[in-house]
C-alpha cells in the first residue's frame, strides 16, 4: 500500500518542473502576441527613428535661440565668419554667424552618436551618450550654449561637431589603412583647425586617445605610422593659413593664452601622471578589443578633466575645455550603462541570487527605461530655465586679449602667405604620390 501511494504521489521536484513549464508556456503565449520587431528593425527603421527623435529634442532645446545677432563673438579662425559672408546677401552678417552656430550645434548629437557607436560598436551605447551630451544643464548642452552663443567662443562650440566624423575617418584609417579614410581624416582635422585653433587642441587629444587605444590592440608600429601621416598630411594643408608667422600671432591671442596656460599648469603633474596612466592602459587593455569603448571613455574623461583643472574652472571664467569633458563623460556613462545593461541580461553572476532569466530581462530592460525617463524629466524641468538664458546675463569671458581673425591676418606679410600656400601645394602632389606609388 505504501508503495503504491509513493509511485501515485509526484515528487517535490516534478511538481516544481511541472509549475516552471507552465509558467514558461504562458510567458511564451504572451509573448506571441506582441508585434516581432527582428534584428533588421533595429539596423535600419529603428535606428532612424531613434536618431530622428534625437535630432528633434535637439532642435526643440536650441530653437529659441534662433532669431538673434550674435553679440559676443570675435572669430580667429575664417571658417565661421566666411560661411557667414556668403549668406549675408539675405540676413545681416551677425545674424548668419547665430544660424551657422546653431546649424552645427544642431548637427553634433548626431556625429557624437556615430563616433561613440563606431568606437563601442553598440547602438545602445551611442543613444544613451548622446541623449546625455544634450542635456541642458551643467556641463553639458547648457555650458556649450553658454560658451558658445552668449560668450565669445562660438567657433571652439562649433567645431565640436566636426571632430567626431574626423575620429571615424581616423580610426578606419589605422584599422584598414585605406587612404581615402585618412586623407578624409586629415582634410578634417584642417577644417576644425580653420574652424578653431582651440579645438584643434581638443581634437588632438581625441585623436591621440584613439590612437594610444588602437596601438594596444596589435601593430602599434604600422598605427602610429598612420597616425603620423594623418598629422603631418593636415600640418601641410593647412600651412596656407596657419604658417609659422600667424600660428605665433594665435599663440599671443586669448585662445592661445589659454591653451600655454593650461599646459604650464599641468606639466608638472604630468611627469608623473601619464607614464602612471600609460602603463595602466597598456596593463588592463592590451588585446582586450571589447575594453576598448571603456579605455577610450574612460581617458578622455580623465583628460579633459585635467585640462579644465589646468585651465581653471572657477567662474566667472569657465573653462574652455569644460565642454569636451562633459562630452567625454556623456560617452563613458553611455558605456556604463550598456554594460550594466548586458550584465543583468547574459552574466552568470546574477543566478546566484536565484534570478531567473525572464527577471533579470525585466530588470535590464527596466534600466533603460528608468534611464531615458531621467532624461526626459530633466529636459522637461530644466527647459524654461534653459531658454531664458538669452535674457540674463551669462557668464562669460573677459576681453582683454580680443583677437580677430583679420587682425591677426594682417600683421603677416604677402612672403610669409606665399610661402604657406607653397606648402600646402607642396603637400597636395605629395599625397597623390602615396596614393599613386605606396597604394595607400
Amino acid at each position: 500500500m505504501t508503495k503504491e501511494n509513493s509511485i501515485k504521489q509526484p515528487e517535490k521536484k516534478e511538481t516544481l518542473a511541472r509549475k516552471q513549464k507552465e509558467r514558461i508556456r504562458r510567458v511564451r503565449s504572451l509573448r506571441s502576441r506582441l508585434p516581432e520587431l527582428p534584428p533588421q528593425w533595429w539596423v535600419g527603421i529603428g535606428e532612424i527613428l531613434g536618431l530622428t527623435i534625437l535630432f528633434l529634442v535637439n532642435f526643440l532645446l536650441l530653437f529659441h535661440f534662433f532669431g538673434h545677432e550674435d553679440k559676443y563673438n570675435a572669430f580667429s579662425a575664417p571658417v565661421i565668419p566666411v560661411l557667414a559672408t556668403l549668406i549675408e546677401k539675405w540676413v545681416p552678417f551677425a545674424s548668419g554667424v547665430r544660424i551657422w552656430l546653431l546649424v552645427l550645434f544642431l548637427f553634433f548629437p548626431p556625429s557624437f552618436y556615430f563616433l561613440v557607436r563606431e568606437i563601442a560598436g553598440r547602438k545602445l551605447t551611442a543613444f544613451i551618450a548622446s541623449f546625455l551630451a544634450i542635456l541642458p544643464i551643467g556641463i553639458f548642452l547648457r555650458i556649450r550654449v553658454d560658451l558658445g552663443l552668449l560668450s565669445e567662443d562660438g567657433a571652439h562650440m562649433a567645431a565640436l561637431t566636426f571632430i567626431p566624423l574626423v575620429c571615424i575617418f581616423l580610426l578606419r584609417f589605422l584599422k584598414r589603412g585605406n587612404f581615402w579614410a585618412g586623407l578624409l581624416s586629415a582634410l578634417g582635422t584642417v577644417l576644425v583647425a580653420l574652424t578653431s585653433p582651440i579645438c584643434f587642441v581638443v581634437l588632438g587629444v581625441f585623436m591621440g586617445v584613439i590612437t594610444f587605444s588602437e596601438m594596444l590592440l596589435g601593430g602599434a608600429r604600422l598605427k602610429f605610422s598612420r597616425f603620423l601621416v594623418v598629422l603631418i598630411l593636415a600640418v601641410g594643408f593647412s600651412a596656407f593659413w596657419y604658417h609659422p608667422k600667424f600660428i605665433i600671432l594665435t599663440l599671443q591671442s586669448s585662445q592661445g593664452q589659454l591653451v600655454k596656460k593650461a599646459l604650464a599648469n599641468l606639466l608638472p603633474v604630468s611627469f608623473f601622471l601619464v607614464p602612471l596612466l600609460g602603463v595602466f592602459g597598456f596593463l588592463l587593455f592590451e588585446n582586450r578589443p571589447q575594453l576598448q569603448p571603456i579605455f577610450v571613455a574612460f581617458f578622455l574623461t580623465i583628460g579633459f578633466g585635467l585640462f579644465s583643472l589646468g585651465a581653471g574652472v572657477t567662474y566667472p571664467v569657465p573653462s574652455r575645455f569644460l565642454p569636451a569633458f562633459g562630452i567625454s563623460l556623456a560617452f563613458l556613462l553611455g558605456v556604463l550603462s550598456a554594460g550594466l545593461f548586458d550584465f543583468l541580461r547574459r552574466s552568470p553572476k546574477p543566478k546566484r541570487f536565484r534570478i531567473s532569466s525572464s527577471a533579470r530581462k525585466v530588470m535590464a530592460w527596466g534600466l533603460i527605461s528608468l534611464i531615458f525617463s531621467l532624461i526626459t524629466i530633466i529636459i522637461i524641468f530644466s527647459l524654461r530655465n534653459f531658454w531664458e538664458l538669452e535674457q540674463t546675463q551669462v557668464l562669460g569671458f573677459t576681453t582683454e586679449q580680443k583677437v580677430g581673425i583679420w587682425e591677426i591676418k594682417e600683421k603677416t606679410t604677402l612672403i610669409e602667405n606665399i610661402f604657406g600656400y607653397t606648402i600646402t601645394g607642396l603637400t597636395a602632389i605629395g599625397a597623390a604620390i602615396l596614393k599613386v606609388k605606396f597604394g595607400l
